[in-house]
């Protein structure tokens, strides 16, 4: 069941900035405290002819995940934007997205993050 889907927006929205600022600037032990500890990120490769996902568990992992991709770079550019109706974050490089990131909250704390790689059906409202 998504738990995000019954939080208040405010407190979603709030979620998903915080993981926004914590990720962008580096800041390891900010974002550690945000999640869950068996917190899952779900990556989708966002290929739809050979489609694969890959996930990973716990605090050190994602962690580790989310600040090789979100960490500050010049080319890197990541908004709060909604995707599929929800706050969400949009990676970009050289304009074009190459992610779309939702997050499910439980309690107060983000427990699943939802990656799709190179989202191709980005339309109104940003559905991928």
């Amino acid at each position: 069941m998504n738990i995000s889907a019954f939080l208040p927006r405010p407190l979603h929205h709030r979620a998903v900035r915080e993981l926004r600022l914590a990720a962008v600037s580096g800041d390891a032990d900010r974002l550690e405290s945000m999640l869950a500890p068996d917190v899952a990120v779900v990556v989708d490769s966002g290929d739809d002819e050979h489609p694969a996902l890959r996930m990973v568990n716990g605090t050190f992992d994602a962690v580790s995940l989310l600040l090789h991709s979100m960490a500050r770079k010049p080319e890197l550019d990541v908004v709060e934007r909604p995707v599929n109706g929800q706050a969400g974050l949009l990676l970009s490089a050289g304009g074009e997205t190459t992610a779309a990131m939702t997050v499910d909250v439980t309690g107060a704390l983000i427990s699943v993050i939802w990656v799709r790689l190179h989202p191709q059906a980005l339309r109104r409202g940003h559905h991928v």
